[in-house]
């Protein structure tokens, strides 16, 4: 979204500059944020990075956790250290890209979390310590990006574990003088490392060693802490989920604990209050409030978007429309009337939305003898029939709107995906089986069933009916050989209204033996919107004859959603809606007639 504010802002006494005098007895080098695109899906262009460089000096610095960080909590002068300044725009290198660099200056170097960086730094353990912005930016909505165009104001530059933006100490620019040979007593070791963020065990394990050493200075804490975490860190790595952090591993510990992400607990929160069978979640309002803090749903957003650089959780309409989508995928996958469609056609990726071609050869007659001496002759090589189709985009959208979140209207909202994916699913299997009912006009010019195709008939569904259908079917010629294919039927297609007497027929009566009819054990496929109660179809197993194709473009047969929004809207909803569509991209064309037979009773 963007506005026009002017570029002088007023006075903001809570971001005064820090007196020029502090912490001058230590200062590390920093990358405050990248160029590009942040984890977060923030785009920061190197031209607007490059403005937004005078706004970054004397700009305070929090250690605050990383969920402080995300809600803008935690602006405690407890938690300020420093500030940070001479910022300057550096240019991309081959290792590294463009970005803004700077200068943290500390308050009190005999901080320990100044002396924890400053031994992670010595020791080159400087991805332990992330910095992320918290910055008031104009940006506008492209897809899922949020791209920044003019950095209003900065408020902080945050310490953090999980940076999205490159933020990281990455120096150090001067020696820390008499801050590190303080020896710490037994008392004030344990009181250190019971506060970390350490497993039980390592700082049971912590504690031990260092209690046996003769002298622990700070800078000997300070480093055995932090190999103690990086060790931590490597197994949660490997143990873990990469958005997450994994606790209590140990030796003698028998189960990991992984705190999820805000964007998995809002995933998870959202995917329960779609799931039947998950009774946790129950409220669509609450979902949209721990989301997006808007307690009295106004569906009003800032005016500019204040952008926080750790990892963090979507927009509303983000993680909506994924829970919705991965709950009709869910819907979708589970087999059902509608997928008899599956019995008839045969499934290919498209690459674009050009006209398919799908060749089809016909036979060679049957090889000559060829007498002692006598030359081989040419045979007469077969023709081919073409079929010819192309993708088509189908879909359409669903809303929801502000008055279904602020009236917690759960029975419409948790509806969307069952509706959405009921309607994809019927529309293609509609298309697919219509080759059948419509009986329109094929490669050939002339009607898939047609007397020229040797494969329509007139007879009510009865044995004698089923038996001459299947002769006529096992008859069909090989295109210019005009050889008998002898393939047999092996599905029934009826209307529902004939489902029973389809059934009827291939089941035993009184007498055990089965007749002839009892004894193809075809298959029965009653089509639900079939309306003539009359008429039937037979097919071949589609791996005999390939008589129906269906293509998908990409190969993704099942359907997408995406968010169709307005980045130019003031509100979080456009016109107090969030509006996403449904895409399915397919086509199909009957590619052979021989595998397929009708009877159309009048």
């Amino acid at each position: 979204m963007s506005t026009n504010l002017p570029l002088a802002m007023p006075a903001d006494p809570q971001n005064a500059e820090l007196p020029a005098t502090a912490g001058t007895s230590g200062r590390f080098t920093v990358r405050i944020i990248n160029a590009g695109r942040s984890l977060n899906n923030n785009v920061y262009p190197e031209a607007v990075l490059r403005a937004a460089v005078p706004l970054f000096e004397g700009v305070r610095v929090f250690v605050k956790s990383d969920a402080e960080h995300l809600t803008n909590g935690g602006k405690d002068v407890r938690n300020l250290i420093g500030r940070i300044v001479d910022p300057t725009f550096v240019t991309a290198t081959a290792s590294r890209p463009a970005g803004i660099d700077g200068v943290l200056e500390p308050l009190d170097p005999a901080d320990p979390v100044i002396r924890r960086m400053a031994t992670a730094v010595q020791h080159g353990m400087t991805g332990l310590f992330g910095l992320s912005i918290i910055a008031l930016v104009e940006s506008q909505r492209k897809g899922r990006d949020r791209v920044a165009g003019r950095f209003v104001e900065v408020t902080a530059v945050d310490v953090v574990v999980d940076p999205a933006a490159g933020g990281a100490v990455t120096g150090l620019t001067e020696a820390f003088k008499g801050t590190s040979m303080n020896i710490l007593s037994p008392a004030e070791i344990g009181r250190r490392i019971e506060r970390t963020a350490l497993s039980t065990f390592s700082k049971d394990r912590l504690i031990h060693d260092l209690e046996a050493a003769e002298e622990v200075t700070e800078a000997r804490l300070a480093e055995a802490i932090g190999e103690a975490t990086a060790q931590e860190t490597e197994i949660a790595h490997a143990l873990g989920d990469e958005r997450g952090k994994v606790t209590g591993l140990g030796m003698g510990t028998r189960h990991a604990r992984v705190i999820e992400s805000q964007a998995d607990k809002h995933a998870g929160m959202l995917d329960a209050f779609f799931n039947p069978a998950d009774r946790s979640v129950r409220s669509i309002r609450e979902c949209y409030v721990a989301i997006t803090g808007d307690r009295d749903v106004t569906g009003r957003a800032p005016r500019h978007v204040r952008l926080s650089e750790a990892l963090d959780s979507t927009s509303f309409p983000d993680a909506l429309g994924d829970a919705v989508q991965r709950r009709m995928l869910t819907e979708y996958r589970q087999m059902g009337i509608y997928d008899v469609w599956r019995d008839l056609a045969n499934i290919v990726t498209v690459g674009d939305f050009r006209d398919q071609h799908r060749v089809r050869y016909g036979g060679y007659s049957d090889m000559p003898i060829v007498n002692e001496a006598a030359p081989y002759l040419p045979v007469d090589s077969p023709t081919d029939e073409e079929a010819v189709y192309r993708v088509q985009k189908r879909g359409g959208t669903e809303s929801v709107t502000l008055e279904m979140i602020k009236n917690d209207d759960v029975t419409a909202v948790q509806r969307v995906p069952i509706r959405l994916s009921r309607a994809a699913k019927r529309t293609l299997s509609k298309f697919v089986l219509d080759f059948l009912r419509t009986n329109g006009a094929i490669y050939d010019g002339v009607a898939l069933f047609h007397a020229s195709h040797g494969n329509t008939g007139t007879a009510a569904l009865s044995a004698s009916a089923i038996a001459a259908a299947r002769l006529a079917m096992k008859a069909q010629k090989e295109k210019d050989s005009e050889e008998a294919l002898g393939i047999p039927p092996r599905f029934l297609w009826v209307p529902d209204a004939l489902e029973q007497a389809a059934f009827d027929l291939f089941r035993l009566g009184t007498n055990t033996e089965s007749n002839f009819v009892q004894s193809l054990q075809w298959q029965i496929r009653p089509v639900w919107y079939w309306t003539d109660t009359s008429d039937w179809c037979l097919s071949a197993d589609k791996a005999d004859i390939p008589s129906v194709e269906v293509g998908f473009l990409d190969g993704n047969e099942e359907p997408e959603l995406f968010i169709q929004d307005n980045p130019s809207a003031g509100s979080l909803f456009t016109n107090d809606v969030i509006t996403y569509k449904l895409r399915h991209v397919y086509g199909g064309a009957v590619t052979d007639f021989r595998g397929l037979y009708k009877s159309v009773v009048p």
